[in-house]
């Protein structure tokens, strides 16, 4: 979760669980990845609205979301359960990529909650 006085950039919602993304996590995103900067809506959309979730043996969630005027096909979210959902990274991938690694992950089904 947020630490106290720590602005939340984005909101999520994946099968009932709320996830956030704090401003601290997404400074750190920033450094790793900074193609994403200037993304917040496109990021916002793909947490609120993912056309795919995949889960991976640890239970962490995978959400993509398919890109159409961006530097790749696709957004991924990667949200980890810790004392409540957090978004962990996000990074742009392309399909192939996406047809390759996603594999062996379990495909969960879309939910309105």
């Amino acid at each position: 979760m947020a630490r106290a006085g720590e602005e939340i950039e984005a909101r999520g919602r994946f099968g009932g669980s709320e996830f956030i993304v704090s401003s601290g996590r997404w400074a750190h995103i920033l450094d790793r990845h900074p193609e994403l900067r200037g993304m917040t809506t496109i990021v916002k959309a793909a947490a609120s609205r993912p056309d795919e979730v995949y889960a991976d043996e640890r239970g962490t969630l995978h959400l993509l979301k398919a890109l159409q005027a961006a530097p790749s096909d696709l957004l991924v979210l990667i949200v980890r359960n810790e004392d409540g959902k957090i978004l962990v990274t996000a990074y742009f991938m392309d399909s192939k990529r996406k047809t390759r690694g996603y594999r062996r992950f379990k495909k969960r089904q879309l939910s309105s909650t």
